[in-house]
């Protein structure tokens, strides 16, 4: 793809003539990703083409940029990156690769979900520690409950600290039953009350 290879000339140019790019490290990255995926996040939310089309080059440009860099300190490249996920994404999907017969979108998630547990090193392995505490909290429970472990709580009313922790476990397994992504949701609905109380 031509524009590809363009922003991949693009990017070389900057490294090679720009002080402050070259100077650059994964670490000192970590904020302008974080940005970015937050900045896509939004745009998404928004629902508006030329928002999402710009801030999604923004975080492929980032993306690629991480890679140049790591290349650049010769500790991997590109073609490792793609490589690497390219292995990945056919060994999660062997209903497209593998001949594997599924009957139902949900057998396909439960395949999935059984590959990942054998890749893994424990249930709740691979989920970011950086991760908002809420879309963190969601996932954990999800890993718990289809790996048959007990989280559902029995503590009511809320008068202590621990008691609304496991009220809010309950929130998040519902929420989890019913496919819906609570930080997303609860995101939206904060936006949509700051917009109500505008000045």
């Amino acid at each position: 793809m031509k524009e590809f290879t363009d922003l991949i000339e693009t990017i070389d140019k900057i490294l090679n003539n720009c002080k402050w790019s070259c100077r650059q490290n994964l670490k000192s990255l970590q904020p302008y990703l974080l940005e970015e995926v937050h900045e896509v996040i939004e745009a998404i939310d928004q629902d508006l083409d030329e928002p999402i089309i710009e801030e999604l080059g923004d975080m492929l440009y980032t993306l690629l940029f991480c890679a140049k860099i790591a290349q650049m300190d010769k500790r991997f490249g590109l073609t490792s990156i793609l490589s690497n996920i390219n292995e990945k994404l056919i060994r999660r999907h062997p209903h497209v690769f593998d001949n594997l017969k599924v009957s139902s979108v949900e057998e396909i998630a439960e395949n999935w979900q059984k590959i990942k547990k054998r890749e893994s090193k424990g249930v709740v392995s691979g989920i970011s520690k950086n991760l908002p505490s809420l879309a963190r909290a969601q996932k954990i429970l999800h890993r718990l409950k289809i790996n048959g472990f007990p989280v559902k709580s029995e503590l009511l009313p809320l008068d202590t600290e621990e008691q609304i922790a496991n009220s809010l476990i309950d929130v998040l397994l519902t929420a989890d039953s019913k496919g819906v992504d609570v930080e997303g949701a609860l995101r939206r609905k904060l936006t949509h009350l700051q917009g109500q109380f505008k000045s």
